[in-house]
């Protein structure tokens, strides 16, 4: 009895999921994504999105927090940000990334870069970036009042 209730369950949930019109058609940006940023971040991408000429909405992935010793590090993901004039925030494959530091409860842009991807990292307590493409790849720290590059990769 057990596993046929455990097989049905999928089903039911993918029937669901064909009823509302499917997971295809969902939209993947969202408003939301952008009104829970702290205020001061929010007010920069609207105005990133009235360049863009569309109201500021992001993907999931969009922002990333990462967090380490009593400091906080706020990333945003530009290839995940909704924009009609795609050269406004990616030149090509490279898009915009910029990393703010949580200091006295606001946030400063403290890293900023066009590359295919940064991804934060925490090694040893400290807060690093990887960051593939582009002349800025490589391996970053934070070393208390911006990011040094540590070492370079081969793409």
């Amino acid at each position: 009895m057990t596993s046929a209730l455990l097989f049905a369950w999928p089903l039911s949930a993918t029937s669901a999921a064909y009823a509302r019109g499917g997971f295809a058609s969902e939209n993947p940006f969202a408003a939301e994504h952008i009104e829970a940023l702290p205020p001061e971040i929010q007010h920069k991408l609207s105005a990133r999105a009235s360049a863009c000429g569309n109201r500021a909405a992001a993907a999931h992935y969009f922002s990333v927090i990462i967090g380490t010793n009593g400091e906080q590090f706020l990333s945003l993901h530009f290839e995940e940000f909704s924009c009609r004039v795609r050269t406004t925030l990616c030149k090509g494959d490279f898009c915009l990334h910029e990393v703010y530091l949580r200091s006295r409860g606001r946030h400063r842009l403290v890293f900023s870069v066009h590359a295919r991807d940064l991804r934060m990292v925490e090694v040893d307590g400290t807060i690093g970036l990887d960051v593939t493409g582009g002349s800025a790849h490589g391996r970053y720290q934070w070393s208390g009042g911006r990011f040094v590059r540590i070492s370079t990769r081969k793409e």
